[in-house]
């Protein structure tokens, strides 16, 4: 049964206009449906943003877009509220999916973001959108602040007070070439590797930039690249059908090195490693599907709850 003194202290006229924008998406528009005032439209706009602390609508081109907040919002008003009249049924469904958005890297055979992967697709009414940080346009920052992801995979740590930011796992990184390589063996020298042409992972990561620029070691940073590329398998597939080399993370290699007949090349001193960290913003805590998300991660051994 519904708290009625709950739905007393909040003002249910504001769902009525928030719908309204998102279907119009356009404040103008809304006013002119609900016959009430632009300037009253934002008012009551600006009130729902401070008593769910997310922004709801951000500008995009000439026009504004729904963060994951409000598309999930828009969501639960069609699955929960149908019964209310002013609340307008679109998808006429009895089941509506949530859409969960996240952002990381190719990492395809990290345990824990399989794991968490799996979490996710448990829920039948949720419909996960993946999208490769690699490819993606906008920055890692840009994405969190305007709520376009509910969770993003990163490899550099984030710190700010509207944010969590949660260490997940430590990702090697390995040198690798096919297994019938004409010149390198399962190690090689810095002199030896300066000879050799390289493959490049082309990625927005502060951290990867870093890494390929700044590391000590002459046979990366004076290394011939031959072929660059933002996608981790292509790059996999090129060393498997040519003499390149590159720089790869382990687990990724594991999985398939025997089909693509690669090895495992020694370097001259061990290579560094990186740790993926988990961020989503403090506010999205507040949603119970969200939540329980977080507590079965937690449950399974997936993140630390001292770290959240």
């Amino acid at each position: 049964m519904a708290n009625l003194y709950n739905l007393k202290r909040f003002d249910l006229n504001l769902l009525i206009i928030f719908e309204c924008i998102y279907q119009n998406l356009s404040i103008s528009k809304a006013a002119q449906t609900l016959f009430i005032t632009p300037s009253a439209v934002s008012q009551s706009l600006q009130r729902l943003r401070i008593q769910l602390d997310d922004p709801l609508f951000v500008r995009s081109g000439k026009g504004i877009s729904p963060t994951t907040v409000a598309t999930n919002l828009h969501l639960h008003l069609e699955e929960n509220l149908n019964s209310i009249e002013q609340t307008i049924n679109i998808m006429g469904k009895n089941e509506l999916k949530k859409r969960f958005v996240v952002y990381g890297p190719q990492f395809h055979a990290l345990p824990k973001l399989t794991q968490f992967m799996n979490i996710l697709l448990e829920d039948t009414n949720l419909e996960v959108a993946y999208h490769d940080t690699a490819a993606e346009t906008e920055e890692i920052d840009d994405i969190m602040n305007y709520r376009k992801a509910d969770i993003v995979f990163t490899m550099e740590k984030r710190s700010s007070r509207a944010l969590v930011c949660v260490p997940i796992c430590e990702c090697p990184i390995i040198l690798m070439c096919r297994q019938d390589h004409p010149r390198l063996g399962d190690s090689a020298t810095a002199e030896e590797l300066l000879k050799e042409r390289f493959t490049l992972f082309q990625s927005r990561e502060h951290q990867v930039k870093e890494y390929q620029k700044v590391n000590n070691t002459p046979y990366l940073i004076e290394r011939d690249t031959a072929f660059t590329s933002s996608s981790l398998m292509t790059i996999f597939n090129v060393i498997h059908h040519s003499d390149l080399v590159g720089l790869v993370p382990k687990l990724t290699y594991e999985l398939f090195k025997n089909t693509l007949k690669l090895k495992e090349i020694s370097p001259p001193k061990p290579l560094p490693t990186f740790t993926l960290y988990m961020v989503f913003s403090r506010s999205s805590m507040n949603l119970t599907f969200f939540s329980d998300i977080i507590e079965k991660m937690a449950e399974r051994g997936i993140i630390c709850r001292d770290d959240i």
